[in-house]
Parts: C-alpha cells; sequence; structure tokens
C-alpha cells in the first residue's frame, strides 16, 4: 500500500522518488495524539499547565491547536518515511536513530523561541522530551508498518 511519485531536478541530473505508506499515515499520526494525551494529561499535563502559566485548562478546548498538532503529525510522518526511504532503512536501531536525527534537527531551531519567549527550562525540557518521543514512536511505527 505505497504511494511513489517521481520527481526529476534537470539542474543536478536527478530524480527523487517521494513515497508515502498509507498505513504508517493514518497510524503514525494517531499515535502521536495518543502520545500526547497522555503526555499533557495524566503524566505531566499539571506541570505543563504550571509552567505554561495556566490555572486550568478550558472545558472545551480550542479546535485551531488540535487542527495543527494534526497537521504537524502528518508532516513528520511524511518526512520521516521519505527519510527512511532514502537512506534504505534496514533495522529497528536505524530506525530510531533516523528519529533522533530528526528531533536533534528540529530542536536547535526551538531553542531560541524558548530563551526569547522567557520560558522556563523545565517547559523546554518538558516539551523536548515529548518530541523526543515523538520522533522515536513515528521513526519506529513508520520502519515497522512501511519498511518490514
Amino acid at each position: 500500500c505505497e504511494r511513489l511519485l517521481l520527481f526529476e531536478n534537470d539542474a543536478f541530473n536527478m530524480v527523487y522518488q517521494v513515497t508515502c505508506s498509507l498505513y504508517a499515515m493514518i497510524f503514525a499520526p494517531l499515535l502521536c495524539q495518543m502520545i500526547g494525551m497522555v503526555w499533557y494529561g495524566p503524566l505531566l499535563g499539571q506541570a505543563w499547565l504550571a509552567e505554561m502559566n495556566i490555572a486550568q485548562m478550558p472545558s472545551s478546548p480550542p479546535v485551531m491547536p488540535f487542527l495543527l498538532t494534526i497537521v504537524s503529525n502528518f508532516i513528520t510522518t511524511f518526512l520521516i518515511i521519505n527519510i527512511q526511504h532514502i537512506l534504505a532503512v534496514a533495522t529497528s536501531q536505524q530506525a530510531l536513530t533516523i528519529g533522533w536525527v530528526y528531533w536533534v534537527a528540529t530542536i536547535g531551531m526551538r531553542i531560541p523561541h524558548y530563551a526569547f519567549g522567557m520560558k522556563s527550562l523545565r517547559l523546554f525540557l518538558i516539551d523536548s522530551a515529548f518530541d523526543l518521543t515523538i520522533a522515536l514512536a513515528v521513526s519506529l511505527a513508520v520502519f515497522k508498518l512501511h519498511f518490514v
């Protein structure tokens, strides 16, 4: 259940293959949502709310953050599928390494937002650990659903 798109780049004489596994594109974003509900709920929800200076979550949370999260999860899944495809990942260890490298590559861009936003180190660690968990979970799920 794989879709393959080809893109040609005449300037560099290359053909790019973009692959997309339907199973991975459905399961991995749902997995992200489930991890997020536990992470920012019973696991670290109170600590996160305290660091964000929010007394309590509204009884009916706004829809837009959930929609943006779902879109972000689809993008992350799509990128990890294609990184694993390009690098011909063959083992779970390689898949986890891809997840870790993806997290390292993206965390550097977030550090200034926390620093200039005067956000606490504790908040940064809560969010960054969540992002690492998501990167590893998506990478392993994509590998298991798409490449095995």
